[in-house]
């Protein structure tokens, strides 16, 4: 497969992802509107040597590096995508280092826009992990 293909397939996939999404949040149902809780999969793009990270401002005003994205939108024909940068959170609620163990991820207002012929490879997370509740009644941050 060269290059050029293995680029549009993570277009694809990530199309279907956002499909995928958009019936998790029920968002194209006309009468089921239960709220389930999840409306995003989380994801990692990598070029295939490396994750790809970008770096934004969080809610409390610090800066942060994540490896960890929502698709927000995507435009196939130009084999681009509009995605929200997700802030790795630990157990105690504080953000935390790309390389640490997450626990939580953070939505954010932080929007980027990629082109995808960058990226060859699209690793989805649990739905799960996305505003995850701490299991502490106060968070140490």
């Amino acid at each position: 497969m060269g290059e050029h293909q293995k680029n549009k397939c993570v277009c694809h996939e990530l199309q279907q992802l956002l499909e995928e999404q958009k019936r998790l949040s029920f968002d194209d149902f006309r009468f089921i509107c239960d709220d389930i809780g999840y409306d995003t999969i989380p994801f990692i793009l990598s070029n295939g040597k490396c994750q790809f990270e970008a770096w934004g401002w969080a809610n409390n005003g610090d800066f942060f590096t994540t490896t960890f994205f929502r698709l927000e939108a995507i435009d196939e024909r130009k084999c681009c995508a509009t995605l929200s940068l997700l802030e790795p959170i630990d157990i105690d609620g504080c953000p935390i280092d790309i390389c640490d163990k997450v626990y939580s991820l953070r939505t954010t207002s932080n929007c980027i826009i990629v082109d995808l012929s960058c990226f060859t490879t699209l690793q989805p997370l649990s739905p799960r992990l996305v505003n995850r509740l701490l299991p502490i009644i106060n968070p140490k941050c």
